[in-house]
């Protein structure tokens, strides 16, 4: 597969920042992830069969996430920094923006699904809800 823009790219690179950063929004002081965040790491797996299927406003969405995520990390880093609570309620909004711009995207991926088995088992997951927190 040749991902025919660069932007794409991000796709890609973004399912594991997904999976791995500590700055991904969650519900509660124990670490679990927010629904949202598990729909987004969904929908990216969907994504990732093909990666030119994939709209800009998705990509400029998951880039624009990315960047929040890298300034919520090196506020973090900071100590006492009063930013870092404006920086989590802006990731939150990301991941959110992200998930209505890259659904329509994984949905019309997994309507024209073909015989990919992969992409099969990640619509599979996207269909189902996310658990909710406890």
């Amino acid at each position: 597969m040749t991902i025919t823009h660069p932007g794409r790219l991000a796709i890609l690179f973004l399912s594991g920042i997904l999976a791995a950063s500590p700055a991904i929004a969650q519900d509660d002081e124990e670490g679990a992830p927010s629904s949202t965040t598990v729909e987004l790491q969904k929908l990216v797996a969907v994504l990732q069969s093909d990666p030119n299927a994939t709209s800009q406003p998705c990509v400029d969405a998951l880039t624009e996430l990315h960047k929040t995520q890298d300034t919520l990390e090196a506020e973090q880093k900071r100590t006492n920094d009063p930013d870092v609570g404006v920086a989590r309620d802006v990731l939150e909004t990301d991941f959110e923006t992200a998930v209505q711009s890259c659904s329509p995207d994984a949905t019309a991926l997994c309507e024209k699904n073909g015989n990919d088995p992969k992409l099969a088992r990640a619509c599979m997951a996207l269909d189902q809800p996310a658990a909710p927190p406890k």
